[in-house]
Parts: structure tokens; C-alpha cells; sequence
């Protein structure tokens, strides 16, 4: 009896200390893992078989109710209560044994459960499962023995502890249920629940017996967020279903439709030409913001945003000032005007010098081969100069130290033959080019000289 004191305050204990733990463990969890339902209740029912000094088996049955918490997706603790009866008798002993037995008892225990397999690296969570247990508890017995001379009878009713062992199998009904079929072998510390204790025999092995049934258990836990019971959850799964969506994801992120060297993913115009210049977010470089692209304007550093397909400025007069920046847009055709667009006005010369005659300077911005609008009066008076004098020549003087300064010097010159040709109707042949190293010169790099070569 005081074994049996002892074992049922160790399962008073440990249940005291899983119940804390399950308070403590509430709501802690990874902030990226679902909560899983952890705790069950099932009903049995099975058949039970004893082995004893009474061979001869007789089948009894047995019925009992099973709590069980999941410490984690492999282990658990089931506290369970069982009744029913053992039967046997010794017929097949001697010709003339009649003693036979019957123990009602019942049985409390608390017990470890291995499930077995549901933790895989190599495959998905199935729904059959395996496991086994092992235990500690306590049996209350209330077994007769009966012999034909009633004198021989036997009793039993005594608790002795006793270490339930067992495995089965269960299969996941769905979220709410499981069925499992299961065999728990029940080895007492005593030889007496067959209640057949008689001194003259020398049997001392101690007693068990088996119980072989189907149990239903009802999945269930402290939130509605829950689902699924820790049991049936393969964390590797979960890792791996992670991974796959990382994949998917970084496929995504990687995929560049376009070539353009931004992910489709952040990419806001994924048909981006081949070999076109983008920002960051995939868009085509504008670098003067006119909504044309680099790649198709002819004019990237326009000073409007008024601009046609081909992103050169619209200018609707035709003055060289664009619409944006022009103060007159009905300047007529061939006028003169000044940087905003207005007309200038100019006194006839009633008379030339060829011979003695101040001939203009052009000049350019740093670098640049373009003819700013301020050089328009300048190359007009030129122009009548050189109408007036039909035998007038003209030579233009770039200065430089390199060749990159000569090819500037160059363009420079060409662009105002250019522009005297095309709308003066001055021969290019009435102006020759030169270079000169003297940077001595005020604003050397930006300035074209004009000097008479012939009458």
C-alpha cells in the first residue's frame, strides 16, 4: 500500500508540474509559426487477456477515458483511467484443477507517448501514424478465485503499481478527431491478480495482462486561431513550404523580362528596348525630364519640356527660340530676333567701306559648337557686309592647343558657314577656316574671330 501512496503522489506531482507548464508556455511561440491545437481526450474500448497462474484465458473487456497534452510534435503525456475484468482458469494444468478466477479491476497511470515518424525530412505529414508508450500507475483489483469445494476459494482486493507498456496506430480523422487502434501490455508488481496465492505452489513470476482495442479521441485547444494538433504537424514541412515560397519569390525578384537589369518585380515599364539606359526603377533615362527617352531624343538637354516625338523643342515661327521661351510665336519668317523671341529692328546702311570695316566676334559657350540666339544680330550684319561687297572674303579664327580645340574649332566655324549659307545665302567659298595657338586672346576657348582675306 505504500508503494501505491508513493507512485499516485509522483503522478500528482508530475501533472502539477505539465499543468504549469502549459500555463507558462501560453502564447509563446515564434512570432512567424501558426499555434497548433495541443491537448486531446479519447475514449476506449478493447478486449483484455490475462497472464497468470491461470492460463486457460478467458477474454475480458475494458473501457477507460485518456487526457493527453503534446510537449512537443513527437512527445506527450497521457493520464488515463481504465475498468474492467480479467478472467482465466487452470484447466489445462491437471484433469482435475477446476480453479478458475475473475478480477474486476481498475487502473490509473500516467504515461510518456512517442509518436513515431511524424518528424521527416523525407516526406509530407500522412495521415496514419504510429506510436508507443510507456508509464507508471496504480491498479485497484477485486478478484475471486472459485474451486468446486468452496472451501479452496480465493480472494483479492488489494492496489499494487503496476508499468503500462504499449504501441498501436491512429489515423487523423480530420482537425477534430483521430481513431487508433492499440495493445498495452500491464505488468503488475505482484503475482496475485488472479487471486491464486496458495503457499503449496512455487510460481513467483508476477502477473499481467494486455489490453487490445480501438480508442476515438476528440483534438482540441485554448484558441479558435488552432487548427491542426501538434501531432500531425511535420516541422520540417513547414521549413521546406517556406523555402519553396522563398524560391518562388526570388524568382520573381530575380526575373528580368526586359534585359534592362531591374527585376520585373520593381521594373515599372518591363519592355525597355535592348541596350537602352534605365534609372533605377526601370524606366528609361530622360536626362532633360521632356518625356522623351534618351534613346529617342535628338535633343537631350532641352531647355523645355515642350518638345515634339523626337524631343527637339517645338518652335512654331520657325526663329530658333523655342515656344516655351518665345514672347512673340508670329515672328515672320527670316526676321531677326533676340533671345526671347522679339524682333529687332535694323537701320538700312546707306553705305559700306569695303575697304576699311569692323568685322564681328561669335561667341560660344564652353564647349559647345551650337550658335546661341545673342550671335544672331551679329552674323546678320556680317552677312549684309559681305552683300554689299561682293568681293569681300572672310577668314574665321579659332584658337586652340590641342586637336580636340582644332575639331571644336572646327565644328564652330561650320556651324556659322552654316547658318550664313542657309539663310543669307553667303558662298561657302567667300570664308576659309584657321587656328591659332595665341590663347593670349580675352575668352580664347569661346570665341570666333572674323578677319577680311581678300576685296
Amino acid at each position: 500500500m505504500n508503494n501505491v501512496t508513493k507512485s499516485l503522489k509522483v503522478i500528482a506531482m508530475v501533472c502539477v508540474t505539465l499543468l504549469s507548464v502549459n500555463v507558462h508556455a501560453q502564447g509563446d511561440y515564434f512570432s512567424k509559426i501558426k499555434p497548433a491545437k495541443k491537448l486531446s481526450v479519447g475514449l476506449n474500448f478493447g478486449l483484455t487477456n490475462s497472464y497468470t497462474d491461470a492460463p486457460q484465458e478467458n477474454s475480458g473487456n475494458s473501457f477507460g477515458l485518456g487526457f493527453k497534452y503534446s510537449v512537443s510534435h513527437s512527445i506527450g503525456i497521457r493520464a488515463s483511467f481504465n475498468s474492467g475484468t480479467i478472467a482465466g482458469d487452470r484447466s489445462e494444468e491437471t484433469t482435475n484443477d477446476d480453479f478458475s478466477f475473475k478480477n474486476s479491476f481498475s487502473t490509473i497511470d500516467l504515461s510518456a507517448v512517442f509518436t513515431l515518424g511524424n518528424v521527416s525530412f523525407l516526406r509530407s505529414a500522412r495521415n496514419l501514424q504510429y506510436f508507443a508508450t510507456i508509464g507508471l500507475g496504480s491498479m485497484s483489483n477485486d478478484a475471486t478465485g472459485k474451486n468446486n469445494d468452496p472451501s479452496l476459494n480465493s480472494s483479492y482486493d488489494e492496489s499494487e503499481v503496476f508499468v503500462p507498456i504499449g504501441f498501436g496506430l491512429k489515423y487523423n480523422l480530420n482537425d477534430n478527431f483521430d481513431i487508433g487502434l492499440n495493445t498495452q501490455f500491464n505488468f503488475t508488481t505482484s503475482d496475485n491478480i488472479d487471486a491464486f496465492n496458495y503457499d503449496v505452489f512455487a510460481n513467483k513470476a508476477n502477473d499481467y495482462f494486455t489490453q487490445t482495442g480501438i480508442t476515438l479521441s476528440y483534438k482540441f485547444g485554448t484558441d479558435k486561431s488552432q487548427t491542426s494538433h501538434l501531432d500531425w504537424i511535420n516541422p520540417v514541412e513547414s521549413i521546406y513550404n517556406d523555402i519553396d515560397s522563398i524560391n518562388k519569390n526570388l524568382k520573381t525578384l530575380m526575373a528580368d523580362s526586359d534585359g534592362d537589369g531591374v527585376g520585373d518585380y520593381f521594373d515599372k515599364d518591363n519592355e525597355t528596348p535592348d541596350g537602352v539606359k534605365t534609372y533605377g526603377d526601370g524606366t528609361s533615362v530622360d536626362t532633360d525630364g521632356d518625356g522623351v527617352p534618351d534613346s529617342n531624343d535628338k535633343e537631350i538637354f532641352s531647355l523645355v519640356t515642350d518638345v515634339d516625338a523626337d524631343g527637339v523643342a517645338k518652335d512654331d515661327d520657325g526663329d530658333g527660340v523655342p515656344n516655351e521661351l518665345d514672347a512673340d510665336n508670329n515672328t515672320a519668317p527670316g526676321a531677326l530676333v533676340d533671345a526671347k523671341g522679339n524682333a529687332i529692328e535694323l537701320k538700312e546702311f546707306s553705305a559700306y567701306d569695303c575697304d576699311n570695316m569692323t568685322l564681328p566676334t561669335i561667341m560660344f559657350d564652353n564647349g559647345s559648337s551650337r550658335i546661341s540666339s545673342s550671335s544672331y544680330a551679329s552674323l546678320y550684319t556680317l552677312a549684309e557686309k559681305m552683300r554689299m561687297c561682293p568681293s569681300l572674303s572672310v577668314t574665321a579664327t579659332g584658337y586652340t592647343r590641342s586637336k580636340s580645340g582644332e575639331r571644336l574649332a572646327m565644328k564652330r566655324a561650320n556651324s556659322i558657314i552654316d547658318h550664313l549659307e542657309a539663310n543669307y545665302g553667303v558662298e561657302r567659298g567667300r570664308i576659309s577656316l584657321d587656328y591659332t595657338a595665341d590663347t593670349d586672346v580675352d575668352y580664347a576657348s569661346k570665341r570666333i574671330d572674323f578677319t577680311k582675306t581678300g576685296k
